[in-house]
C-alpha cells in the first residue's frame, strides 16, 4: 500500500479551511501531516517536524484513506484501556530521579523486576513521551 497523499483541488481547499478553524493542536498536526505529504515531503521528515513517530504518520494516512478528510479530526480515545503504568507513574518518576536513570532500557528493567510489568521498549518510550516523564540526561 502506498502512503503517498495526493489531495484533489477540492480537498486541498477544504484542508486549508479546516487548518484555519481547528483549535486542538493534536488534530491540527494530523491535517498538517496530510498537507506536508501532499506537498511531496517524506513520511520520516513529516514525523520529525511534527514530533511524532513515523507509525503515527502512517496511521493518519490510513485514517484519511478509509474515512476521509473530515473524519481525520475525530480523536477516538474513548474505550481505550488505561496503561498498566498509570498507577505507577509517580513511583516511576521517583525512581528515575533517585537512581539517575538515563536510558529506557534501564527503566524497562526496573519496571519488569520491581513492578512485575513487562513492557516493550518502544511502548515505554511512547508512554514516557506522552506523559511528560523525562529521563536524567547524562553529564558529559
Amino acid at each position: 500500500m502506498s502512503y503517498q497523499v495526493n489531495l484533489t483541488e477540492e480537498e486541498l481547499v477544504d484542508l486549508k479551511r479546516i487548518k484555519r478553524e481547528v483549535k486542538d493542536s493534536k488534530i491540527l498536526r494530523r491535517y498538517q501531516c496530510l498537507h506536508m505529504l501532499d506537498k511531496g515531503m517524506k513520511r520520516q521528515e513529516v514525523a520529525e517536524l511534527l514530533d511524532v513517530y513515523i507509525d503515527t504518520v502512517t496511521d493518519w494516512v490510513k485514517i484519511y484513506r478509509c474515512v476521509g478528510l473530515v473524519a481525520l479530526g475525530d480523536l477516538k480515545y474513548g474505550g481505550r484501556r488505561p496503561s498498566a503504568l498509570d498507577e505507577h507513574k509517580e513511583t516511576i518518576k521517583s525512581y528515575i530521579k533517585s537512581n539517575s536513570v538515563n536510558t529506557v532500557s534501564q527503566l524497562q528493567d526496573y519496571i519488569k523486576t520491581d513492578l512485575n510489568i513487562e513492557i516493550e521498549h518502544s511502548w515505554l518510550s511512547r508512554y514516557l513521551k506522552k506523559n511528560s516523564v523525562a529521563l536524567i540526561k547524562k553529564q558529559g
